[in-house]
């Protein structure tokens, strides 16, 4: 669930989200009163958590204000004063500084008691939850480790009967299953084909015996989405859980479906929407272009036999322009005639389905595809080390970002970002202690700033991010939480050394400092420097006149 905290001081917010982001709950930080009530106003927060001394005003007068801008959660007041008596249910005061556990306490029990009220999502604001069965005390000791800083939570079980009545009440992202302590094969595979039901389904790595194609066809067939061999390397199954830990939204798919059968197109409506897709229906394939471009569809479905523009025509124009070439295109055909066949597949088709539609083949078809897009997707996009976007997939992200700003007047904050000597941690302690350093910044990172915020590894120990409307004081006072955060961060390395880490960073802003992505990261490349220069550890913001000096540098006149 999603915290949003209200605190001015950055060593103190910094502490807070340290306590609070310890367990499944996203904590999001706001220095100045407009920007809470900007975010208030997103309605996706369950708590509001505020200090007393930080306010300004009277607590009473403060918390009428939030009500006034429609939030009705509950609203946790930080105190120096101990109170007898709460003064109402919605405002609880908690007597800070108090030991971690028991702010932690507080918190759980106030969104524990909402939870009911909310719609229960997978992994609505905090950490994936990994379920893993196993009697394996070392692995076990291992993953429990490194759960936080690879970015998960992590819970292990060795008895049936504990794990049925842990899913009663939870639900895990992901499950490792090592099938020996399971009752029987018949159990096994029917708790592997509940998981596969869910929505989404809950993916599952099942570890096998032996490393041979048999015993990974066996675990395939029980309904393991992965498969591991015992003993099993630590990193190479940490591996496998980030794969499985990726979101698969097939719930949120967009669909076109082209067919000049209203019948046809009804019953494809009928058949997907259940399974969350929304599928826009078109009849007239005149309109195709436009409609495609409007609606920026996962996949399409293409009735090969059409009035003036047949499915095939559509499918070769699609493939013909490199903005659509990898959209998945799936036909409806009444004949499975070989040449019929072969001319699909030779105009681009990634599969077909018979008329008439048989819903489970449908639906079946229609998700792997949409998962192996997306995987592939993922794949290109994401840095596969710390999950984050990579320099392609932000560049696209942050252009959009520019055009809308320019657009609507807003501003754009871009920071650049480096860890001080890295070079020298990855000399001394190897460079898997180094990859756990970028892994932790990464998280911690992500943990610190708003979920619409891009955060991308731009090339070796150095990050790049932007944050949309918002000013450069505010951009500064959110980073300087997560530098404090990895400051105060222990990092142990295998020979039990123990090291800290901290982080320079430059901000530049849109249009202050340029007009474009280059200029912005050059200006903000030049505040990194400052930073370092000026005994690292630091945010630097970039000066207007060296801004203005860049601008007129790559004006169009020049």
């Amino acid at each position: 669930m999603a915290i949003l905290l209200y605190h001015e001081d950055v060593a103190a917010a910094a502490t807070l989200v340290s306590i609070l982001t310890t367990v499944d709950h996203r904590v999001d930080v706001v220095a100045r009163p407009e920007d809470l009530w900007e975010l208030l106003a997103s309605c996706r927060y369950h708590l509001l958590i505020v200090d007393e001394s930080h306010l300004g005003t009277a607590v009473e007068v403060f918390c009428q204000q939030v009500r006034d801008r429609g939030f009705q959660e509950p609203i946790l007041v930080l105190t120096a004063i101990d109170l007898a008596t709460q003064p109402e249910a919605q405002v609880i005061y908690c007597h800070y500084p108090c030991a971690p556990e028991a702010l932690l306490g507080i918190v759980q029990q106030l969104l524990s008691a909402i939870a009911p009220a909310k719609p229960k999502k997978n992994n609505d604001s905090g950490l994936p939850l990994v379920l893993h069965l196993d009697h394996d005390p070392e692995l076990v000791h291992s993953l429990e480790e490194c759960s936080a800083d690879r970015g998960f939570r992590y819970i292990a079980m060795d008895s049936w009967p504990l794990v049925c009545a842990f899913l009663e009440e939870s639900r895990p992202n992901a499950v490792i299953l090592n099938p020996e302590v399971m009752p029987d094969e018949v159990t096994t595979r029917e708790f592997l084909q509940q998981l596969r039901q869910q929505r989404p389904p809950i993916p599952a790595l099942v570890f096998t015996a032996q490393d041979t194609w048999r015993d990974r066809l066996a675990a395939i067939r029980l309904g393991s989405r992965m498969t591991l061999s015992k003993p099993v390397d630590v990193e190479r199954l940490l591996q496998a859980l980030d794969q499985l830990l990726q979101p698969q939204e097939i719930n949120s798919a967009s669909i076109l479906a082209v067919d000049d059968d209203a019948i046809t197109l009804a019953i494809l409506k009928r058949l997907l929407e259940p399974w969350g897709m929304s599928v826009t229906s078109l009849q007239n394939p005149d309109q195709f272009w436009d409609v495609l471009e409007a609606t920026h569809p996962e996949l399409v479905i293409l009735d090969v036999q059409m009035p003036g523009i047949n499915g095939i025509e559509l499918c070769q124009v699609v493939r013909n322009d490199p903005r659509w070439s990898q959209l998945p295109i799936l036909f409806l055909t009444a004949t499975t005639d070989p040449a019929l066949v072969t001319q699909l597949f030779a105009a681009g088709a990634d599969d077909f389905v018979n008329k008439p539609i048989v819903g489970p083949e449908l639906v079946t078809r229609i998700i792997n595809r949409l998962e192996r897009t997306r995987l592939l997707k993922r794949l290109a996009e994401v840095d596969p080390l710390t999950g984050l976007s990579n320099r392609r997939k932000a560049t696209e992200d942050i252009e959009r970002f520019l055009t809308l700003a320019s657009r609507q007047q807003r501003s754009l904050c871009i920071v650049v970002l480096d860890l001080d000597h890295f070079k020298r941690i990855n000399d001394t302690y190897g460079h898997d202690v180094g990859d756990q350093v970028l892994v932790t910044t990464a998280r911690m990172l992500k943990q610190s700033l708003r979920m619409e915020d891009i955060v991308a590894r731009w090339g070796g120990e150095e990050f790049l991010i932007a944050l949309y409307d918002i000013s450069l004081e505010v951009a500064k006072h959110r980073l300087a939480i997560c530098l404090h955060r990895l400051r105060n961060h222990t990092f142990h390395a295998p020979n039990h050394d123990s090291f800290k880490v901290s982080f320079s960073a430059g901000i530049s802003q849109f249009p202050t400092h340029g007009q474009t992505l280059l200029q912005l990261v050059k200006s903000a490349d030049d505040a990194l420097y400052a930073a370092k220069a000026a005994g690292r550890s630091q945010i630097v913001i970039a000066p207007k006149e060296t801004a203005s000096e860049f601008a007129h540098a790559f004006s169009p006149e020049e």
